[in-house]
Formats: structure tokens, C-alpha cells, sequence
């Protein structure tokens, strides 16, 4: 009942824990790609604005083998997203791959890491910041991909890097990380309703708490 509750006081303000917390940007150098975030949201495929706490990002990396011949086209080295959960506070923080530039050079250099990229993530002083980070599988053509609903789907399966909600007592790790998808599949839905179906739910769904 208070969840519920909680939940529709979160919708009718647009966000209030949006207000309450500051952003944190975070920031990944190419060849990565920003696919999805959890808990904020992406600015373009190199940086997104997290809300202070617990946060989650989707990333790819995408290596460019430059052809040495001009006929010939360029060699991509992609690698599977990964997702990364981790809590953001304070200021910038930056996700990169653990293995110097200079490795990351040569076509099989890029390939060895696309099959395993290791990552990792500094705050603006270079400091470490503890991350978990899980692979989301995906075969075939990439193309045309709903990636936050594969971020979300993911989640709901419970992944070591899931984003969850705390549960009460009474309840298993399934049940939270089931409740941790809905409530992001609510939020999304409410704010891209117009103002009148918003008025509508709110309507509907009060007397129902």
C-alpha cells in the first residue's frame, strides 16, 4: 500500500526523487557506446546524467580496425553490451576500459578485448569507484534494438548487475527485482502520457491505494 502510494506521489510530480538528489554526468571516450541508463538518462552515445545513488548503464564497445587498403572497408571489433551497475554521487565520473590505449592498437589487440572488454570507472580525480559489471547477451543483427527494454527485461531476470529495489521481509530477490522493472516501466509510461491521461490515472488510481 505505501509503495503504491509512493509510487503514483512519484508520478503526479514528474520525479521527486529527481528533484531531491543531485545529477551525476557520466562520460565514455570512443570507441564505447552509451546503449541505455537505468535511474537518469543519456545526453548523446558518449555521456549520460545519473541521479545521485544506486544507477546502471548499458555500454558497447566498438573497435575500428582502419583498413590499410582503400578498397577495402574498415573491421569493426563490437563486443556484446555489458551492463554496469554502480552508485553515483558526488561529481563526473568516467567508464573506460581497463587496458592501456597502447593495447587496444592493433586488430587483434581490439578483438581479444571485444570478446572480454574489462572495464573500468574513476571519479574526476582519477579515484576508483567499485562498479559490478555483467555481460547482456545479444545474438544477430543489432539493428533496430529496443536496448532499455532489453536493459529492463534484464533486470526482471535478475543479472549480477540487475538494479533492484529493497524488499520487504516477506519477499525474495525475484519479487524486488520484478518490482524494480515495473515501477521504471510505470515511470517511463507517465511521463510520455499527455497531461490529461496523466490527470486520468492519478484519478484512478488514488481511491485505489
Amino acid at each position: 500500500m505505501k509503495r503504491v502510494w509512493s509510487l503514483a506521489l512519484l508520478l503526479g510530480c514528474g520525479s521527486v526523487s529527481g528533484l531531491a538528489l543531485a545529477d551525476v554526468r557520466v562520460s565514455v571516450p570512443a570507441p564505447f557506446q552509451l546503449l541505455a541508463v537505468q535511474e537518469g538518462r543519456l545526453l548523446d552515445e558518449h555521456s549520460a546524467s545519473v541521479r545521485e545513488g544506486t544507477a546502471q548503464l548499458l555500454v558497447r564497445y566498438d573497435g575500428v580496425e582502419e583498413s590499410r587498403n582503400s578498397s577495402d572497408n574498415d573491421t569493426h571489433h563490437v563486443s556484446e553490451p555489458q551492463v554496469v551497475r554502480f552508485d553515483a554521487s558526488g561529481g563526473p565520473l568516467i567508464l573506460t576500459p581497463a587496458a592501456a590505449p597502447a593495447a587496444l592498437r592493433s586488430g587483434e589487440q581490439m578483438a581479444a578485448f571485444a570478446r572480454a572488454p574489462t572495464l573500468g570507472l574513476a571519479d574526476e580525480q582519477g579515484r576508483s569507484v567499485a562498479f559490478a559489471q555483467d555481460e547482456l547477451v545479444s545474438r544477430g543483427l543489432q539493428l533496430g534494438i529496443d536496448w532499455p527494454d532489453r536493459l529492463a527485461d534484464y533486470n526482471r531476470d535478475g543479472g549480477v548487475a540487475a538494479l533492484t529495489v529493497a524488499a520487504a521481509p516477506s519477499q525474495g530477490p525475484a519479487l524486488a527485482v520484478e518490482a524494480s522493472g515495473l515501477e521504471a516501466q510505470l515511470q517511463q509510461l507517465f511521463l510520455q502520457a499527455d497531461p490529461a491521461l496523466r490527470k486520468r490515472f492519478i484519478g484512478w488510481a488514488v481511491p485505489r491505494l
